[in-house]
């Protein structure tokens, strides 16, 4: 591992959704994550956790079919998904450079188009060990938010 890089192992979906929940609770606004894993590794249960540490009450699903779901909470959760999409054009149709700034943006399938993804934006590797454990990498460049890198690396300390 690097110096800007932190890893985790969640051995549950409720673990998983904790370290979200974690990093909800210490987001500021600004706040970018690229999710990146295959289908089934927990980037839905990430995101979950995250929108309950930002306060957001009620059902948070992917949005795989609408590309793009809202959410109000003290500091908004605009959750992207990319999976659907064919080229990054399809994000400017639907006013990405408008929803992807300010808040806490969360991209699900950032790796699709990472011409799109800020220098800012702390970058969630999400790995199947097993049915239940997951590994979690956070990687991220000198341009991410100094507070939420430290919060990451406490966490991946105590873990």
């Amino acid at each position: 591992m690097t110096d800007r890089e932190a890893a985790v192992v969640t051995r549950s979906e409720a673990e998983t959704a904790a370290l979200g929940r974690f990093l909800g609770g210490r987001a500021e606004d600004g706040l970018f994550l690229a999710l990146v894993g295959d289908l089934g590794t927990g980037k839905t249960h990430f995101v979950q956790g995250l929108a309950e540490g930002l306060g957001i009450e009620g059902a948070v699903t992917s949005p795989t079919f609408t590309i793009m779901n809202y959410y109000d909470g003290a500091l908004p959760l605009k959750h992207f998904d990319f999976y659907r999409l064919d080229d990054a054009d399809d994000l400017y149709n639907i006013g990405w450079e408008e929803y992807s700034a300010g808040g806490v943006v969360v991209c699900e399938w950032a790796d699709r188009f990472p011409e799109v993804i800020p220098p800012e934006a702390v970058t969630v590797t999400l790995t199947a060990l097993s049915e239940t454990e997951r590994r979690i990498v956070f990687t991220w460049t000198d341009a991410a938010p100094r507070s939420i890198v430290k919060e990451i690396q406490t966490y991946a300390l105590g873990h």
